[in-house]
């Protein structure tokens, strides 16, 4: 006899309810043993409060089967609560126990039409069945988009979700998972939502790069993009005043991080501006950490040192921190150019070019160089003091005492500091030889002493200074005219000539006028004129040089015609003496009663004024003297017999002669 208590079969182990779109409720069980075959159904009981009354809702007659499916369960609308007994025997006579009453998960949504959507559900059982997993998983469907996602993954049994979009319809739904492999569904609970929570602080709404200012002077702004989910724009804002952020602008979209101000303030001041990003329903954010101002370069122009110097305000809240200044030149609009770095504020640019234009910008880098902002541009034209536009070398003449003296024609309009005077031997290497202060003439001139003009040319330049002292214009370059004078040894009365061409006047040379100095006298009058390519002259001088055997010679250039500042000058070249060499004729006898009756000595191109002959005898008694070239000796009272004589002149060149002989008296 089998025992019936042993036989008996036990409920369902009720393990999961799942809510359909409708409010139907599906069961799932973990079917019990019937060693006996005893099952004849399972038996649904339903309350909506766990305190009952529950009544049948539903009875199962398959013994495999483990789902059941409420119909008009409402559990969209709240959660009801379940449990499973088994009739077994026969016609089922008998019913088990019940089983563990479960409850359906209902989802209360609460927060529509604000900025938190809060969830609030229930556990199937309290505790956990078993084979229940810890953690619920809660799905969102954001509409339109069909497809849902976890939201999030929690073993509680409430959660608020911060709404970071703005008039957007959200559904939701938990889901809880069972060891058994079945899955408990609450309702799907959707409302309207609208973000009320500005973007959060911090590095997630964006940091400004840097702030440049462009060719205009308008502020350019830079910025990385927000990882804040909803940031739908980005306010930009500029201080103002002293204690005031004011917005001027928004950018719209995420990705657009770039922004040109439409004032040029930027010029003229350094100008502070930060952002803040703004969410889809208008909600904005705090504003940016490092706030940053435009760099302000002021150039300050030294018109006697011809030097700019540049000033900036230093750039603060780069990201990692300011590397180095660059600073930028452009000449004459042309490009910018690299100049030098810095890590001051300051340059001083050397060397500017009077009247040319110069426009600077100076560019920041931070750490890693890779962010850098440029400052405003700031331009000025270099300009220089007054000064003579003009110094012109009108000549180079040698003068009677054979020094230099060098004539400058200046402008007069403008005055100027003065002219600075240089001197070389070749025209290439010049030295610094004086300087010569404007006196309001047009017409200045400078001697120069220190010169060797019989033996070489100088070459002389001058330029202007202007009031701060610093060279302006230079002139044209002059020459000094070297003349030399050789006599012609066999043509003893010709004296041949040559020299350089005088250079540089602005109208040439027209040619070279030849004056002749005789016994020291200059005769006003020129020997002749020789035209322009031609530098040699031969002088024929037997009319002239009877009495001195030294004759000597300058030349004068002539400026050509068609010098712009109208006029015509000259230069004269050194002296230079030529010398026909002395001669004296002695006779060796003479016959006082005879042919050659006075002894007379013949004497050519000598000093007529440092003439002297004397006559001894044989026991040295002066017997004869004489200062004349044209007295001789006539013996008177002289025994025949030799004679010496001595006889002493000056020749041409100034030196003095002793000639010495004896002569023979015979009757």
């Amino acid at each position: 006899m089998v025992s019936l208590t042993k036989s008996q079969v036990a409920p369902p182990s009720l393990r999961c309810i799942a809510c359909g779109a409708a409010g139907d409720l599906t069961l799932t069980w973990i079917i019990p043993s019937d060693p006996g075959g005893q099952f004849f159904s399972y038996e649904i009981y339903r309350s909506a409060v766990f305190a009952g009354p529950y009544t049948s809702v539903g009875s199962v007659s398959t013994y495999t089967a483990n789902t059941f499916t409420n119909i008009g369960a409402a559990g969209n609308l709240q959660a009801k609560y379940y449990f499973i007994k088994t009739r077994w025997g026969a016609a089922g006579t008998n019913t088990s126990v019940a089983s563990d009453t479960v409850r359906s998960i209902y989802l209360n949504l609460g927060g529509a039409n604000t900025g938190t959507a809060t969830l609030v559900y229930n556990n199937l059982h309290t505790p956990k069945l078993p084979t229940t997993v810890t953690n619920f998983t809660l799905n969102k469907q954001q509409l339109p988009n069909p497809a849902w996602t976890v939201l999030q993954t929690t073993p509680l049994t409430n959660y608020s979700e911060i709404i970071s979009r703005c008039n957007v319809s959200n559904n939701y739904q938990i889901l809880q998972a069972d060891a058994s492999g079945c899955l408990s569904t609450s309702n799907i609970s959707g409302a309207n939502f609208k973000d009320q929570t500005p973007p959060d602080p911090g590095p997630i709404q964006g940091l400004l790069d840097s702030v440049s200012v462009n060719a205009t002077g308008q502020s350019v702004l830079g910025w990385t993009a927000s990882s804040y989910p909803d940031c739908y724009a980005y306010v930009i804002y500029q201080f103002v005043g002293s204690s005031a952020w004011s917005s001027i602008d928004t950018v719209y979209g995420i990705n657009n991080t770039i922004y040109t101000t439409t004032s040029t303030i930027a010029n003229t001041a350094s100008t502070n501006y930060a952002i803040a990003p703004m969410d889809s329903c208008g909600n904005i954010g705090l504003l940016s950490t490092n706030p940053q101002s435009t760099m302000l370069l002021k150039s300050n122009y030294n018109v006697c040192a011809r030097t700019t110097n540049l000033t900036w305000t230093a750039y603060n809240n780069i990201p990692l921190g300011v590397s180095h200044y660059q600073i930028y030149c452009s000449i004459n609009a042309g490009p910018f150019l690299y100049l030098s770095s810095s890590t001051v504020t300051a340059y001083q640019h050397t060397n500017l070019t009077p009247g040319k234009t110069y426009c600077y910008t100076v560019r920041v880098f931070n750490a890693f160089g890779a962010i850098t902002s440029t400052s405003n541009r700031s331009c000025l034209v270099a300009t220089a003091p007054p000064a003579s536009s003009f110094v012109y070398l009108k000549s180079v003449s040698v003068d009677p005492d054979q020094s230099v003296t060098v004539t400058l024609y200046c402008d007069t309009l403008v005055p100027c500091r003065g002219f600075n005077i240089y001197k070389s031997e070749d025209g290439i290497s010049f030295g610094s030889l004086a300087f010569v202060p404007y006196n309001g003439y047009a017409t200045l001139r400078y001697n120069d002493q220190s010169v060797s003009t019989s033996q070489k040319s100088y070459f002389y330049k001058a330029e202007v200074l202007d009031s701060c002292g610093n060279s302006r214009f230079v002139s044209n370059i002059g020459k000094t005219i070297l003349l030399h004078v050789k006599n012609d040894n066999d043509k003893i009365f010709n004296n041949n000539l040559s020299w350089n061409d005088y250079s540089s006047w602005t109208a040439g040379v027209a040619g070279y006028f030849v004056f002749r100095i005789v016994n020291d006298a200059v005769n006003p009058v020129p020997v002749d004129f020789v035209p322009y390519g031609i530098t040699t002259y031969t002088d024929n001088v037997e009319d002239i040089v009877k009495e001195s055997g030294k004759v000597g010679y300058y030349v004068s250039a002539v400026e050509g015609f068609g010098n712009p500042y109208g006029f015509q000058a000259s230069s004269s070249s050194n002296v230079a003496e030529a010398y026909v060499e002395a001669k004296v004729f002695v006779p060796n006898s003479f016959t006082p009663k005879g042919e050659n009756r006075i002894w007379l000595p013949v004497a050519q191109f000598v000093e007529k004024t440092d003439y002297h002959v004397t006559v001894f005898n044989r026991w040295g008694a002066k017997v004869f003297e004489t200062t004349s070239d044209t007295e001789g000796w006539n013996g008177s009272g002289m025994e025949d017999n030799t004679y010496v004589y001595l006889i002493q002149y000056k020749n041409s060149r100034g030196e003095f002669i002793e000639l010495k002989g004896t002569v023979t008296m015979v009757r």
